[in-house]
């Protein structure tokens, strides 16, 4: 279950991103646990678009919600690394930039769910399968086994594989283990 910290920490994000009008998806441990079982976490993770023109107000927004964020600094890593990384209190939050045309995809399937007073657009359980198999952790291994089991019914295997397979030249070790899983798991989809 997630601590009461960052169910607000990600509530006040999710307010200033309605505010603000910022196309986000909330991917890693917290969106895993939405979308099949809850799984302990202390960081909220996101994909996340704001122009360049939008950025200022939308970190000034959050340090008035109680982030710990250098405005300056942060606006000079989302520009060259891509990615930021800023807290509220113990609560971590990452935001990573849909660089590969994979995270553009996720960022765009994904959906909105109430969140305290406000809603946050969560990536679909086939979005996180992809996510985790980019990064590949065994945590990574461990949500995807947990995303198929929970979504055997109704997920998009032949989605996954189309958004994977561009990624898959030189990956066989992990595709291989994607393709295991999904014999394993979801049986009904293995003839891909």
């Amino acid at each position: 279950m997630a601590e009461p910290d960052l169910v607000a920490a990600v509530g006040s994000i999710a307010a200033v991103f309605a505010r603000r009008n910022v196309r986000h998806a909330l991917i890693g441990g917290l969106a895993v646990g939405l979308r099949s079982r809850p799984r302990s976490t202390k960081d909220a993770d996101f994909i996340v678009t704001v122009p360049a023109l939008t950025l200022p107000a939308v970190l000034e927004d959050l340090v008035a919600e109680g982030f710990t964020i250098d405005i300056i600094d942060t606006i000079r890593r989302w520009s060259t690394d891509r990615l930021i990384v800023f807290n509220k209190g113990q609560v971590r939050v990452d935001w990573i930039q849909p660089v590969l045309p994979l995270y553009a995809h996720v960022l765009d399937q994904a959906e909105m769910k109430p969140w305290l007073e406000s809603q946050v657009r969560v990536a679909t359980a086939e979005g996180l399968i992809l996510t985790k198999l980019v990064a590949f952790r065994e945590q990574d291994q461990a949500d995807i086994v947990t995303l198929l089991e929970a979504n055997r019914d109704a997920i998009d295997i032949d989605l996954i594989r189309r958004e994977w397979q561009p990624y898959a030249v030189g990956e066989s070790d992990r595709t291989a283990w994607l393709e295991a899983s999904i014999a394993r798991i979801v049986p009904k989809a293995s003839g891909g």
